[in-house]
């Protein structure tokens, strides 16, 4: 029996150039190197495995300008409470109600907030307004000492403004309440701290992690903090206001009205600029639909859940534990290399704690300039993440890696920066049903 191999790399295995995502937005292009793969080859499929159903396949991952697509579900990341950092007098949970996020059209940058909320909340056409406060804070985090942008907010005023799942997750929100901060992905990923960890500040403040979570797009900062929070930090910033409209609402002519109610002219924010990728090469160029979605300006993309829906399944495998959230072409090549790891006495060398996830939609590092990770397909998954981490010298044990390989996927330990803890599909097996 054979397979047909989508990323292989040849001997000796060395990491292939990712290939080209090209980003369009607007008018403009924009292209961002990802994996180059290897050209196909035929190879023998492991003992009692299916053969391949895809033809000779070369992929390519591509993005473009769509029309609008609808929000899709991004879980924001909370730590549990309590953390070096505390609102005086401690702080009380507080009650989130379900609310509908709104999408801010105006900003209002360099205003008096506090004196101008109220005559901007009684425009015609506003739905909703929020004051934030934007500076920037020196940190030191794992990678050593850097500066962040931190915005502080009010959280139940600003919450209607962020991402639909953002507002959702009352975590993040209870979090900032008590004193903590909520990063984006980006940030979280450059000061290179867990949530729960901290960082030192500016003097003697520490800054904890409470929170992963996208705040606007683009971005309104690295990271949100609460008013009390940024006092004890000696926040220093810009002032402005976030303005919510009703739908159809002239938003020209009510950025006029604003400006003569503050003296400052309003700007009028673009809406998120919709994309469409593409995974392509396989001959048959129905393997892997494609997707819309809008890229969130820090490390994570929202991808239209009506796709997530036909194609990102969660189901049991061996081994983990538990369930696994993957594309659905992957899982059964997924089980079945999990379960032959297992039918050989191998299930030791896997540590279903150190399980480090499979679909993820973001981009590689979690940084918004590089191409789409394959987590954002649900076709990777990281397994033993505490020993094998990126850059470092792998440890995954070679007869795991061995099965894996015959199962169709590849293995990021072999790359120029090596990335021990991953496997992402590399061939389409005629995997059966189960």
């Amino acid at each position: 029996m054979t397979r047909t191999v989508l990323d292989l790399p040849p001997t000796p295995r060395r990491r292939a150039p990712r290939p080209w995502l090209l980003l369009v937005a607007v008018a403009v292009a924009v292209a961002v190197t990802g994996p180059v793969l290897s050209s196909p080859r035929t190879v023998e499929a492991p003992a009692g495995s299916p053969a391949s159903s895809a033809g000779s396949t070369r992929l390519r991952s591509e993005s473009m300008a769509v029309g609008e697509p609808a929000p899709a579900p991004q879980l924001g990341t909370a730590a549990p409470p309590g953390g070096p950092v505390a609102a005086p007098g401690g702080a009380a949970p507080v009650e989130f109600a379900p609310i509908v996020a709104q999408i801010p059209r105006l900003r209002l940058p360099g205003v008096a907030a506090e004196l101008a909320l109220d005559q901007v909340l009684g425009v015609e056409g506003v739905t909703h307004a929020a004051a934030l406060e934007v500076g920037e804070v020196p940190v030191t985090g794992a990678q050593g000492p850097t500066t962040l942008t931190v915005a502080a907010v009010d959280p139940a005023e600003f919450r209607v403004l962020t991402p639909q799942v953002t507002a959702d997750e009352a975590g993040v929100w209870q979090r900032l309440v008590e004193g903590d901060a909520a990063f984006t992905h980006d940030a979280g990923h450059r000061v290179d701290v867990a949530v729960g960890g901290s960082v030192a500040a500016a003097g003697s403040a520490v800054l904890r992690v409470g929170a992963y979570a996208s705040n606007g797009v683009p971005p309104v900062a690295d990271a949100l903090v609460s008013e009390a929070t940024a006092a004890q930090l000696g926040l220093d910033g810009r002032q402005e206001i976030l303005v919510a409209l009703a739908e159809g609402a002239d938003a020209e002519a009510i950025a006029r009205q604003l400006a003569e109610i503050s003296g400052v002219q309003a700007q009028v924010l673009e809406d998120p600029q919709p994309r469409r990728a593409f995974l392509t090469g396989a001959e048959s160029g129905d393997e892997f639909e494609p997707y819309d979605y809008i890229d969130s300006g820090d490390g994570l993309i929202q991808i239209d859940p009506d796709w997530v829906a036909r194609n990102i399944v969660r189901e049991r495998v061996p081994i983990l534990g538990g369930e696994v959230v993957c594309h659905r072409l992957m899982v059964a090549q997924l089980r079945g290399a999990l379960q032959e790891v297992a039918d050989r006495g191998l299930a030791h060398l896997i540590d279903p704690g150190q399980y480090g996830g499979c679909w993820v939609p973001r981009h590689i590092d979690w940084n918004p300039s590089k191409a789409l990770s394959m987590h954002s397909w649900g076709l990777a998954v990281d397994l033993n993440v505490s020993t094998n981490g990126l850059g470092q010298p792998p440890q995954m044990d070679p007869r795991v890696v061995e099965i894996f390989d015959r199962w169709g996927f590849v293995w990021g330990g072999r790359w120029t920066r090596p990335d021990g803890m991953h496997f992402e599909l590399g061939a389409v097996l005629d995997t059966p049903q189960s």
